[in-house]
């Protein structure tokens, strides 16, 4: 029998629990116990908590045994919500089925992703029964595509993370649809729809893991309409990797709008017969972004848009209503229900596309930024994103929702969860960070090296090349640089290339093969930007050094931040110098990933001892050695 109190989890992570009976040797974490009794307490009690977990905590395992026990004692339903497909496979293949077999109480669980994840019947026999399989736009697709189709009239689940690969957006695209594609119960294989059948799953679940889009989704879905129509309603929610939640909100309920999208709006023309209001319609996209891209490279843009009007815009926006008018007439026309479901989504689509354009070229919304992006391949693309999203969140998540578990390994500035909290709108929360299991002062040392010069200066980027080259042979290769600019990762790569150490660097191969071939070639380095500040996880040898080019803090050139700029005079200790510290953070804890493991992290930016907010950054790290001289390293690493 359970103890119907929090005494439960010592019956689960103590030293004779649960776990300890399935694991010989089996070591209880005093800070996943301390997480997990804080999480029970926040659940119990009806309130929400701030939880970071630092890297070996063993935080799922922490948050989600009170979450599964409070779902099972008392039928509140769990959701939660990460910000990457690595997290959601290892809850649901991983944690959730090893809680699943050894807790004495019973709960079910579900992963629920979004329609494009899914195998789309209707796509799939149509093209099928239209002799599209065999087609190829590309070589290399050939063997891909048959692999795709063997696996599509085998498969129960259709879920593409089946496949023993990742295919490629072009490709997969033929074989799923998105939201706005679905026809939903409208379509013939309606009942047999593998993402139907998920939602079904998870309906039933006592415990939903989704993403952070699907749960924007279902926020925005339910504010409109008062029903669960994305997620089933759930009473607990835990936010993992929560210290990138508001950068997705900030994504989701903005918007992107494309020449191709506006194209593809007009591609249910040839069935109304309208080939000419096709062509005005594409030749007014090609116009309009066209003007939008002279717009973004010339001297008078800078970051975002400011003034009403920018560019000519009524034209394209008019070709939008008639499309959707004519899409209006064809649809109560037509007698087939297939036919009549897509054009009334298309309709939708132009009218959504019509609203997006006249909102950004009037600036309709002061409390978004509106902004020009443009892709590798020279293309404009009319972006909108919130300048804040807390109030929203606070008024739809927090507001509703008995009780939220905000969590990730880094969401503390200082030891304070402020910022975090503000970002996203939690109203007074709990807050527990959970000790390490880590010896850190005999586990890792800290070095940043005299006479490098300021970041700014023109002759940074070449004192940071010949400086890592100097690392790399003090720690024999076993190095992970993480760069804030391709040009310092560039003009380090030209330094150190071919000279003893093999050097992999992004771009090279995919992210999940070049930290493979690093994590198995013991003396290699590895360079990469921003991806790589978060989620790679090498053990070992491998890693033995990290080393950080400069703090990094937002780019001038995000809109977001500029309009935080205009609003905030301290908009540089309230908002960049946290989210700096944060990312800090996630790079720094790169380098000790298990109780065995010593390394070095080298930081090339002098700020980090030379200014007032450095010491912001090293009092959020835990207590490590720390150096000036990099001939520490070597005496350090030999040292183990």
């Amino acid at each position: 029998m359970m103890s119907g109190t929090a005494d439960y989890i010592d019956e689960v992570l103590g030293a004779t629990g649960y776990l300890a009976k399935k694991f010989s040797g089996y070591m209880p974490r005093p800070g996943q116990i301390a997480l997990a009794r804080a999480v029970d307490a926040a659940i119990r009690d009806g309130e929400h908590i701030m939880a970071e977990g630092p890297t070996g905590t063993g935080k799922s395992i922490g948050y989600a045994t009170p979450a599964t026990y409070h779902a099972a004692q008392s039928g509140k339903r769990v959701v939660i919500a990460t910000a990457n497909i690595a997290l959601q496979e290892q809850l649901v293949r991983k944690d959730l089925p090893l809680l699943a077999e050894v807790l004495p109480w019973g709960f079910t669980f579900a992963l629920l992703k979004g329609k494009n994840n899914f195998l789309c019947l209707d796509r799939f026999y149509e093209a099928e029964s239209k002799g599209e399989l065999d087609l190829f736009d590309d070589p290399a697709d050939v063997d891909l595509q048959r692999a795709i189709v063997d696996w599509a009239r085998a498969t129960n689940t259709g879920d593409v993370s089946e496949l023993p690969f990742e295919p490629p957006p072009r490709l997969w695209r033929r074989f799923s649809v998105s939201a706005d594609d679905c026809k939903g119960s409208d379509c013939h294989f309606y009942d047999e729809c593998h993402a139907a059948r998920a939602r079904a799953a998870a309906a039933e679940a006592n415990v939903v893991v989704t993403n952070y889009h699907l749960l924007f989704a279902h926020l925005q879905v339910r504010e409109a309409t008062g029903e669960d129509l994305v997620l089933p309603p759930f009473d607990i929610a835990i936010l993992d990797e929560a210290h990138k939640a508001a950068d997705i909100a900030r994504d989701f309920f903005g918007f992107r709008v494309t020449a191709g999208g506006v194209r593809w709006v007009g591609r249910l023309l040839s069935k109304t017969g309208d080939t000419k209001l096709a062509d005005k319609l594409t030749s007014e996209a090609d116009r309009f972004f066209e003007r939008l891209l002279a717009l973004r490279r010339s001297p008078s843009y800078k970051t975002r848009l400011r003034q009403p009007h920018p560019v000519p815009w009524s034209e394209l926006h008019g070709a939008l209503h008639e499309v959707a008018r004519g899409y209006t007439a064809a649809s109560e026309e037509a007698a087939d229900t297939d036919e009549r479901a897509e054009l009334r989504r298309a309709l939708r689509r132009a009218e959504t596309l019509a609203e997006q354009i006249e909102a950004a070229m009037t600036l309709a919304d002061s409390g978004a930024v509106y902004f020009i992006d443009e892709d590798t391949k020279g293309r404009a693309t009319l972006c909108a994103k919130p300048i804040e999203v807390a109030d929203r969140l606070r008024r739809t998540l927090f507001g509703a929702t008995h009780s939220v578990t905000v969590t990730s390994a880094t969401l503390s500035t200082g030891g304070s969860f402020n910022f975090i909290a503000s970002e996203l709108g939690v109203p007074e929360p709990r807050a527990i960070i959970a000790d390490s299991p880590f010896r850190w002062e005999e586990q890792a040392l800290l070095i940043v090296p005299e006479g490098m010069p300021e970041p700014n200066d023109p002759s940074f980027p070449a004192s940071v090349a010949s400086t890592f080259s100097e690392i790399i042979d003090l720690a024999r290769g076993r190095t992970l640089g993480l760069f804030t600019s391709y040009r310092n990762l560039n003009a380090t790569y030209q330094r150190v290339a071919g000279n003893g150490h093999r050097v992999l660097k992004q771009g090279d191969m995919p992210r999940t093969a070049l930290i493979e071939e690093f994590r198995r070639d013991v003396g290699s380095v590895l360079l990469g930007t921003e991806s790589f500040w978060a989620g790679v996880d090498v053990p070992g040898e491998s890693l033995s050094c990290v080393v950080i080019d400069r703090l990094p803090f937002p780019t001038p050139d995000d809109p977001v931040l500029d309009a935080i700029t205009q609003r905030d005079r301290r908009w540089f200790t309230n908002y960049s110098v946290p989210r700096a510290v944060i990312a800090f953070k996630q790079g720094f804890g790169r380098l000790i990933r298990t109780v065995t493991d010593r390394g070095v992290v080298v930081v090339l930016d002098r700020r980090l001892v030379t200014k007032p907010y450095g010491r912001l950054f090293t009092d959020s790290l835990p207590n490590v050695l720390k150096s000036r001289r990099l001939d520490s390293i070597r005496r350090f690493l030999e040292a183990a």
